[in-house]
């Protein structure tokens, strides 16, 4: 642990004007990368990141743009500075690095541009910019490619060092070995432009503040808001109770064989520290699902920050509170020749979702209020892609990678819903893009964009929905399409009795009448449109052939639930089916909500139904004893049947006799453990979630089988745990 200097005498005003002066840099770094690239994935979607480090590669000040680049970058800074060593560097320099496995690039599409910033011939920092650049030469227009064997397929590979400006000009001979293996040079350039453009914002930015304050004032700073950022986290690890907590996630289809891939991490809480180690998950794969290192630290950082350290400038001082352990050659720590494209997608967003379920659990045991709300239903992540390439009627190549893959639901919190297409938790200031720019820029046109209502684990606060959209080509004849959806038959768990969410996925209707419904002056809707064949898609799938009049359709995944969805307060389910977010029969089924007069058509104002407060207790308290083999008689009551706030009243608690559940107050035994305890049952994931209104994918494999655990109070039948989880052949055996 950082030792902090207790005799300093920085002003603290100056102290937090100079941090605050540090984040509004990189900040007008953002804005200037967006002004100056021609790239939507830049300037609709905000895929990128802008930082600041000091001359070592500790982070000065990090924007919020995409949060797992805390990890890609620092590692690309750290490499770079170990490599360069004491090569002769000067103002104007700048180095371009883009491979996972030397530079700690998320995937070879996330290009890194660094520059040195000097104070007269000191070296005091770097300008640090990141972005996602539409094509990275490859086997595989945009950069993802399921059909790779290994990391020399994917993309043109540029290791830490590589100077692509001297003194602020171009090293030709670097820019044309690149422009020569991609296949958008002209697009490329300008976003490597826009990169450096931001640097040089960061870099005149940075001069003046130490022009303004002095270079010893500067310092003297930086290194005690490390220290303070350190402190307020170490002070909530703190609040924890102390022990050894374990979870696990599942990487699903590696680009070849659809079988499953173990993320297990083993999290070790002391006092103040945090020690999460990846060792027990599986060997790296030959698809390209394998996570680099610097996106396995990005994915740890992208949970651990919202959870324990929301309100906390994010500078290095965050960083050094937890330690992350992987074993090189297993699928979060891969070595070459392992191919990585889509890892940071697939496998880095288990590693958020692992990281989440684990603080989760922690959390719900802290005696800290503050600390006990943090808990939460697991987040969709996972991101569904789709990159589109081809030549339009005016024979221009595009290649379209569509950043509404991004639309997935948030997990629910303890006191509200999960927030509806939120992205990742990694990237939690990703931007949709809006229909008329895809339309504009792409020969694309959109039938429909709207929340997938299949998509929510339900719960006292249910997860946030995901997205659904559909679109048929426009001005071109036919594309090449490339889909991965990670999020499919895996779902994400709820929290403390909340419902796992639904999975993501895509699917192709080919030879379509939609057209003829633009025609006839009607938007062509799902349940109206004809076609020839219906075609679902692989979970990864590459070289898929969309013809004009062909419909592709894709949905994405919702967040985890949180609490029994019988405590979920009947007005906001009769307000969710009015407004459509539920159907009926979920409302009926799985929130045993009774509406009066009328619960199969309520008007759109509420003004026809109304909750039958009487028969709605009468139906939970059948759906809870049937849950335990119980007569409603027999049942147990509960205190609370809707409380305000879930977070007291769901996950079960420990006094000093032992384990009971907040929402009755029925004993679940004095072990450890309080699981042994309920009452417990398996039931194949895809059947379950069905039989919930939730739409995943079914998994059949002779190896192993995915299953929803649902965990019941026995006394009270209240629901006090629902995961996914997978029961191998061995383990039937």
């Amino acid at each position: 642990m950082t030792t902090t200097h207790q005799h300093s005498k920085v002003d603290p005003v100056r102290l937090e004007v100079i941090r605050m002066r540090l984040d509004s840099i990189v900040e007008e770094m953002g804005i200037a990368m967006i002004r100056s690239s021609g790239s939507p994935v830049i300037t609709e979607a905000g895929d990128f990141n802008t930082a600041l480090f000091d001359p070592t590669g500790r982070i000065y000040a990090y924007s919020d743009f995409v949060q797992f680049h805390i990890g890609s970058g620092s590692v690309a800074v750290e490499e770079l500075v170990k490599v360069i060593g004491d090569d002769p560097i000067y103002p104007g320099d700048a180095f371009i690095s883009n491979d996972p496995h030397t530079s700690g690039a998320s995937h070879p599409p996330d290009t890194n541009i660094i520059s040195p910033i000097f104070a007269g011939e000191e070296l005091i920092g770097w300008a640090q910019s990141q972005a996602h650049l539409v094509d990275v030469g490859g086997m595989t227009a945009g950069g993802f490619a399921p059909g790779a064997y290994d990391c020399y397929s994917e993309a043109i590979r540029l290791p830490p060092g590589v100077k692509i400006f001297d003194r602020g000009e171009p090293v030709d001979a670097i820019r044309r070995l690149i422009l020569n293996n991609v296949r958008v040079p002209a697009l490329f350039w300008n976003d490597v432009r826009s990169l450096i453009a931001s640097n040089n914002t960061g870099i005149r930015r940075l001069l003046e503040t130490i022009d303004e304050f002095g270079i010893t004032e500067f310092k003297e700073c930086t290194r005690l808001s490390f220290e303070l950022a350190e402190k307020v986290v170490r002070s909530r690890i703190s609040e924890i109770p102390d022990g050894v907590y374990s979870a696990e996630e599942w990487t699903e289809h590696n680009g070849h064989v659809d079988e499953l891939f173990r993320v297990a991490c083993t999290m070790t809480k002391s006092g103040g520290q945090i020690d999460f180690d990846f060792t027990g998950s599986s060997p790296q794969t030959d698809g390209f699902v394998n996570c680099s290192y610097g996106a396995l630290v990005g994915s740890v950082a992208s949970a651990v920050v919202p959870i324990l350290a929301w309100d906390v400038p994010f500078n290095e001082g965050v960083m050094t509170a937890f330690e992350v352990k992987a074993e090189a050659g297993s699928i979060v720590n891969p070595v070459p020749p392992a191919p990585i494209s889509n890892g940071h997608l697939t496998t880095g967003a288990r590693v958020s979702r692992v990281i989440t379920k684990l603080l989760s659990e922690a959390c719900s045991r802290s005696s800290d209020e503050e600390i006990l709300g943090r808990s939460q239903g697991v987040w969709a992540d996972s991101w569904t892609g789709g990159i589109s390439a081809g030549t339009d009627d005016n024979d221009e190549f595009f290649v379209l990678f569509n950043m509404d893959g991004g639309g997935m639901g948030a997990g629910a919190q303890p006191v509200r819903d999960g927030l509806d297409c939120a992205g990742m938790m990694t990237q939690v200031n990703n931007m949709l893009p809006d229909v008329e720019m895809n339309e504009m820029l792409y020969p694309v046109l959109y039938l429909w964009k709207r929340l997938n209502i299949d998509s929510a684990g339900h719960g006292a606060h249910r997860g946030g929905l995901g997205l659904e959209f559909a679109w048929t080509l426009h001005g071109a004849q036919e594309v090449t399409q490339t889909v991965f959806a990670p999020n499919s038959a895996v779902v994400a768990d709820g929290f403390a009795g909340g419902l796992p969410g639904g999975g993501s996925g895509h699917r192709v209707l080919r030879e379509t009448d939609a057209a003829d419904g633009y025609r006839e002056g009607r938007v062509p809707q799902l349940e109206h449109l004809r076609y020839s064949a219906d075609e679902l898609l692989e979970i990864n799938q590459q070289s898929v052939p969309i013809r004009k009049n062909d419909v592709l359709v894709q949905w994405i995944a919702g967040g985890g639930g949180y609490g029994d969805p019988l405590l979920r307060d009947p007005e906001a389910v009769r307000s969710d089916l009015v407004d459509r977010y539920v159907t009926p029969a979920v409302a009926h089924d799985v929130y045993g909500v009774i509406l009066s007069p009328d619960d199969s058509a309520p008007g759109r104002d509420g003004s026809e139904a109304v909750v039958d407060v009487e028969a709605t207790v009468a139906e939970r308290t059948r759906i809870r004893a049937s849950r335990v083999s119980k007569t409603p008689g027999d049942l147990l009551s509960l205190e609370a049947s809707h409380p305000a706030t879930t977070a007291e009243f769901s996950a079960p608690k420990h006094d000093g006799t032992g384990w009971y559940c907040p929402a009755s107050g029925a004993r679940l035994g004095t072990g450890e453990d309080w699981r042994s305890s309920a009452v417990r049952t398996l039931t194949p994931a895809g059947q379950r979630l069905k039989e919930l209104g939730v739409r995943a994918r079914e998994r059949i494999s002779d190896t192993e089988r995915v299953l929803v655990e649902e965990l019941f109070s026995p006394e009270c039948g209240t629901l006090l745990s629902a995961r996914v989880i997978i029961e191998s052949e061995e383990v039937r055996a």
